[in-house]
């Protein structure tokens, strides 16, 4: 384990018996319109056909060519509880809205930004136990995958339960009094024992799942394989969709040239954002997102090519001494 954490780093955040995260870097749309569903699905790489109301569905938009626009989680509630609601990037939004607007017919769907709205995460093995106190509920929390939602105020809080690969707990949305709903919930962490986390230490947990993050580890320059992304998010089931020719055929006949891995590198220096790596004196990568983690060291995302295997070692410059190791992901299953 290093000693170096970056600063303003809680550690250790495995250990705390609530998390709470705010995530600002994420927006929320409501998606309204009798055929939403059908519209929405032609244009994203996910089934929203499928999954039955009171769903979650994590999804790439695509431009024509393939191209990664955003990635988004699909909240499908049930017809009586009103529209579809969109968690989507702020990193992808300006692009995303003129993707729907040039291709989403409006007597189908309109899309709405609701500014009041607001993502959280909140996990740990007492989380449950706060998170039913704030609802005022008993009834067990969903599961993965699945929607619970509560009245909260005046609005409503949409709770999706998030998969044990994204370190288990529970996404919120909070339709409105976002602020408040946040101030209820830090209080019943640190009644807890927990607390909420900052940015950085998000940042740090992120990485060490594994989780790319758009605008960041990829965007519109990259393929959906080249991100680790199409198991959850992908359907090669489902009919057409934007992008989906390109998509289709890398899986079934071709492949890609780069792909994200991990990156170790030993001691306490930290590894820098933007630090390109090479295999002698070919570049063949470069660095996306990285921290110090208490748990496994100095680490980080990069996209290499795809000759480069896990354990391979490379340097940061022609020629250099190889301190950086390839590794699989995450990390939290090594």
């Amino acid at each position: 384990m290093s000693s170096s954490a970056p600063r303003g780093f809680e550690q250790p955040a495995t250990l705390a018996p609530v998390l709470l995260y705010r995530d600002r870097a994420r927006n929320v749309w409501q998606v309204s319109g009798d055929r939403a569903i059908d519209a929405l699905n032609g244009l994203l790489t996910n089934d929203l056909r499928g999954p039955e109301p009171g769903s979650v569905i994590p999804c790439l938009a695509l431009t024509p060519k393939g191209r990664p626009l955003a990635d988004l989680q699909v909240w499908k509630r049930s017809i009586e509880s009103g529209p579809l609601m969109l968690d989507i990037p702020g990193a992808g939004e300006e692009a995303l809205r003129e993707h729907f607007g040039r291709y989403l017919p409006p007597r189908f769907a309109k899309i709405a930004a609701l500014e009041e709205a607001a993502v959280m995460r909140i996990l740990g093995s007492a989380a449950s136990a706060a998170l039913a106190e704030v609802l005022g509920v008993e009834s067990p929390l969903p599961p993965a995958g699945r929607i619970t939602e509560f009245r909260f105020e005046s609005g409503i809080v949409l709770v999706a339960g998030r998969a044990e690969s994204e370190g288990g707990g529970w996404d919120l949305l909070a339709t409105h009094d976002a602020d408040l709903v946040e101030s209820a919930l830090a209080a019943a962490a640190e009644s807890a024992g927990g607390r909420s986390i900052s940015h950085e230490t998000w940042e740090t947990m992120r990485i060490e799942r594994g989780t790319p993050r758009y605008g960041v580890d990829y965007g519109l320059e990259n393929l959906p394989q080249e991100t680790g992304l199409t198991e959850r998010m992908v359907s090669f089931e489902k009919g057409c969709y934007t992008g989906q020719e390109v998509v289709a055929r890398i899986h079934y006949r071709g492949h890609v040239n780069r792909r994200l891995v991990g990156l170790v590198r030993a001691g306490e220096t930290p590894i820098a954002i933007g630090t390109e790596l090479f295999d002698g004196d070919r570049r063949v990568g470069g660095v996306s997102s990285a921290t110090t983690s208490p748990e496994f060291g100095s680490i980080a995302l990069g996209m290499v090519r795809r000759e480069v295997e896990p354990g391979d070692r490379l340097s940061t410059s022609a020629g250099g001494a190889r301190t950086i190791e390839v590794r699989t992901l995450p990390f939290t299953h090594q």
